[in-house]
């Protein structure tokens, strides 16, 4: 059995919930698997585990010092009943608290280490990292980006191994369509409205270049913190008719959009100072999939899931945002070159089935 301890699952939408959930279905094809999950939202939870047929989940509520506290009862539970292969934590924090019982008990541990969770905050962080990586039995990071990252905070770290998160081919290309704008040629941003995902940025360049295509349309798909500034510049701009603010998005509303996006646009930026970095950035690949390519920044893990020149564009400077952006929408073959090199790496490197024989070689290995 495979025990698999989280913070960020769905039904809440993310990356990282995204990245642990098909870990958890791609190890359910051969291993038992249950997911010891915070819960996010009564009613989208429940529906979302009722439709689950691959693995168990449990869910657990409340102030995070009682979750914790029910998880690890919830866990030595487990153990008393079961043969425990390994548990795998979606970050260094799931462990703190169980990690004393799993190492008494001699129960394999993998943390999975994804950029913002390792930004150091102060020396008193810096040493709880310490303490529980150092007691870890394997590490994975999403980027060698990461991985730098990581042995700043500790040379004595061992069995660290780069698996970058993968896209699931298994997944049906059901479309559930949403209102959007007519226009081409179409942008897309996929990711949480935050200041280093680089959507005001992107609202300028549209800005500059929408003379040269008056029906340029522009996709923001997500949630977050900078939807007011977001909905500011677009009034600013008189962007109206050519951004599309639509929220979040399920998986066949995703699909949809996909089928509709020329071009897609993350140019993050560092916020290191903020505590916040693009460790790797799932959504360029998930883009690839539909032969997408995508422009982005050179910072942090992105330059290692664009390829510069190859399944995207990667500018060193935000000036040259817009020059990226008409690059792409001009020379059409040259789009549909990085497209298709997207694509096909994505499908045959970046395959869950490829990803998950890594953790499943890992998993063994630590016994």
């Amino acid at each position: 059995m495979i025990v698999i301890l989280t913070q960020c699952f769905p039904s809440k939408v993310g990356g990282i919930e995204t990245l642990v959930y098909n870990i958890a279905k791609f190890l359910s094809k051969n291993k038992k698997v249950i997911v010891l999950a915070d819960a996010q939202n009564i009613s989208n939870d429940k529906i979302f585990d009722i439709n689950e047929k691959n693995f168990q989940i449990k869910r657990f509520r409340g102030l995070k010092f009682l979750r914790k506290r029910k998880k690890l009862k919830e866990l030595v539970n487990i153990f008393s009943l079961n043969h425990i292969e390994a548990v795998i934590s979606d970050s260094w924090k799931s462990l703190e608290l169980p990690i004393i019982f799993l190492n008494k008990n001699k129960i394999p541990t993998i943390s999975l280490i994804h950029g913002n969770e390792i930004i150091i905050k102060n020396e008193k962080h810096k040493k709880r990292i310490q303490n529980i990586l150092e007691l870890t039995n394997g590490i994975v990071t999403n980027s060698n980006f990461t991985t730098k990252l990581l042995n700043e905070i500790s040379n004595k770290l061992q069995n660290i191994h780069v698996i970058y998160p993968g896209i699931d081919l298994t997944n049906k290309y059901t479309e559930e369509r949403v209102n959007l704008n007519k226009g081409t040629p179409t942008l897309l941003t996929l990711a949480r409205l935050e200041k280093r995902k680089g959507h005001s940025l992107i609202l300028r360049s549209i800005y500059n270049l929408k003379n040269l295509y008056p029906k340029i349309q522009y996709i923001i798909a997500g949630e977050g913190y900078e939807l007011d500034n977001i909905k500011k510049l677009i009034k600013k701009y008189s962007l109206e008719q050519n951004v599309n603010l639509v929220g979040t998005i399920n998986e066949n509303q995703k699909n949809y959009i996909f089928s509709k996006t020329d071009i897609m646009v993350m140019p993050t930026s560092d916020e290191i100072h903020e505590k916040s970095i693009e460790g790797f950035g799932i959504s360029y690949i998930e883009a690839a999939k539909f032969g997408i390519p995508s422009i982005a920044s050179n910072v942090g893990g992105t330059p290692e899931a664009v390829l510069h020149k190859n399944t995207g564009l990667i500018i060193n400077e935000i000036s040259e945002l817009d020059d990226a952006i008409q690059k792409l929408i001009e020379d059409k073959n040259f789009r549909f070159e990085l497209g298709e090199n997207a694509k096909i790496r994505a499908e045959k490197e970046l395959n869950w089935e490829t990803q998950i024989n890594k953790y499943n070689k890992l998993i063994t290995n630590i016994q």
